[in-house]
């Protein structure tokens, strides 16, 4: 038998419990327990699916996967871009989870504020 559920039943089922002081208070103890786990489960819930809405709206915004050319240009801008007269594109036959190849070219740059300047990506 599970210990914590003997224990709740022996205390709340005696006759003492029933016309003592704490009566009102452990109901109020088990109300307010029941509450706290409604209010995580709710904050665990719209967590997880803020989550999904982010990874969401942050592949659509860049992609699930970009091909970029390798060198050591750690910057924003795209300087050499790769040319779109490739084999494999505009189709990616043999990759099936494919939909769709976009071509993109970045530009960093500036945006002024009333206090101050942010990078922009």
């Amino acid at each position: 038998m599970n210990l914590e559920y003997f224990i709740a039943k022996r205390v709340q089922s005696s006759a003492a419990y029933k016309n003592s002081v704490s009566a009102p208070i452990i109901k109020i103890a088990i109300a307010a327990i029941a509450i706290g786990v409604i209010v995580m489960l709710i904050a665990i819930a719209t967590g997880v699916g803020l989550q999904k809405k982010i990874k969401e709206k942050v592949s659509a915004f860049n992609g699930h996967a970009s091909i970029s050319l390798y060198d050591r240009n750690n910057s924003i801008t795209t300087v050499k871009p790769i040319s779109i007269h490739q084999d494999f594109y505009p189709d990616f036959v043999s990759v099936p989870e494919v939909t769709h190849v976009q071509a993109v070219a970045t530009l960093g740059g500036m945006i002024r504020t009333e206090k101050n300047f942010e990078e922009w990506r």
